[in-house]
């Protein structure tokens, strides 16, 4: 720890400036540079619970200017591994061992070990690219779900993330973390080869905080002087910025199929864990299956199939269940605050009136896959006007037979037994990617 308590900074989206201590993450200014100036640090893209990630110029590529490249930057507590034991590093060399390269997965282009006041830190260098289906999706003062792709690019954002789970499938690996925050879609050849002023101009220059201690202490230097808000969503959603294909990102869940791991434990949200991850700790190829269609609704939908807000395990079970019916056992045991909602032996919601009496806030109510798909378009917010060809005009309707195509792959999909779910071959296979 530095011992220093920092005043909250007043920046969206940045990291709390106490990750900055021994063994956490490493200082990052806008213009630092690595590998003896072969990378240079241009805008900051976000950060997560283990990294800070950064847009970056590779000098060697695209001389003068040089390619615009993701930076990486792993805490010092999570870069002590070899690379031979870094799933980011070793997953994509275990599929080109077996497969064809694929397009569909981002693989890392260079990796280094960087000193610093926090430890040793290891930087992953991959393709630029850009927003994920999630940033896409989530646009600040909008109505949940009015913003989606147009249905036709959707189908084809599905059927591209299915192929890369099934080449994964293939090779022999899960991957065991994926969600529509992991689907990028790629950016336009030409922002690659953008000046600095070029992206400044088109996509907000870096927006700063000075780090301020309680105490009036100097910060030392353990932590950057500055905090860096990582550049808006909204600036990357022009359509002639990013390609309608996307690729797939983070292998830091991943494992070999021959290689499974003993008591794995999911960091996959929530709301895309898969029954057997959340009551057994199981993550194998038929759990990629169930994250797949849980993205695949959302991907269509543009809202969650089972809705986060709420970030309670208990809250998406409930939600779980008013979807797809009684849990089997013995899961359905382990859900002690069922009864709050459900009928113990039937699994149907209680009346209101019951429910309201077990003093439950949020109400369970029947629903089903179907019925879901049926809301899309009907709260849209008609405010906003046309979003460009990428996107579905606001207030469109999903037709009844795409409804009942749609319906009919995600409940084989999301079957809660592993073994009753369909494998993505015959996801692909289906109907619905042909409309």
């Amino acid at each position: 720890m530095t011992g220093l308590h920092f005043i909250p900074s007043q920046l969206d989206n940045v990291e709390d400036a106490q990750e900055y201590q021994q063994g956490g993450l490493h200082p990052i200014s806008i213009g630092d540079t690595f590998v003896g100036g072969r990378y240079r640090v241009i805008h900051k893209l976000g950060h997560g619970g283990s990294s800070t990630v950064w847009m970056a110029r590779d000098h060697l590529q695209d001389a003068p200017k040089g390619r615009v490249v993701t930076l990486k930057a792993l805490r010092a507590d999570v870069s002590f591994k070899a690379a031979s034991d870094i799933p980011e590093l070793i997953i994509p060399r275990l599929l080109a061992a077996v497969l064809p390269p694929s397009g569909d997965l981002q693989t890392i282009q260079d990796h280094f070990l960087v000193d610093g006041p926090n430890g040793t830190h290891r930087i992953l260098i991959s393709p630029f690219a850009g927003l994920s289906i999630l940033a896409m999706y989530d646009s600040p003062g909008r109505v949940s779900g009015s913003r989606r792709l147009r249905a036709t690019l959707a189908r084809r954002v599905a059927r591209q993330t299915a192929t890369a789970v099934r080449h994964m499938h293939r090779a022999g690996i899960v991957h065991g973390d994926l969600t529509t925050s992991n689907i990028l879609f790629r950016v336009a050849d030409h922002l690659l080869t953008w000046s600095d002023a070029e992206i400044y101009a088109r996509l907000g220059s870096p927006e700063t905080e000075t780090v301020r201690t309680r105490s009036g202490a100097p910060v030392g230097p353990h932590v950057p002087a500055e905090l860096v808000a990582p550049i808006e969503n909204s600036t990357l959603t022009d359509s002639s910025l990013l390609q309608e294909t996307v690729v797939i990102i983070d292998f830091g869940q991943s494992y070999a199929i021959a290689d499974s791991p003993s008591n794995h434990q999911s960091g996959t949200v929530i709301h895309y864990q898969s029954p057997e991850a959340r009551f057994e700790r199981k993550t194998e190829v038929e759990a990629d299956v169930w994250s797949l269609g849980c993205a695949i609704f959302e991907i269509r939908a543009g809202f969650p199939l089972f809705e986060p807000f709420l970030g309670s395990d208990v809250d998406i079970l409930r939600q779980t269940v008013e979807t797809l019916g009684k849990l089997p056992s013995p899961w359905w045991d382990s859900f002690e605050e069922r009864t709050a909602w459900f009928d113990d032996q039937s699994g149907e919601p209680k009346s209101l009136e019951e429910q309201e009496g077990a003093g439950s806030l949020m109400k369970a109510v029947r629903s089903s896959i179907r019925e879901k798909l049926r809301t899309v378009g009907v709260d849209d917010d008609l405010s906003y006007g046309d979003e460009g060809p990428m996107m579905e005009k606001c207030g469109t309707r999903m037709r009844e037979e795409e409804v009942e195509l749609l319906g009919d792959l995600l409940e084989k999909m999301l079957k809660y037994r592993p073994q009753e779910r369909i494998g993505v071959g015959e996801v692909l296979e289906h109907p619905w990617f042909k409309m």
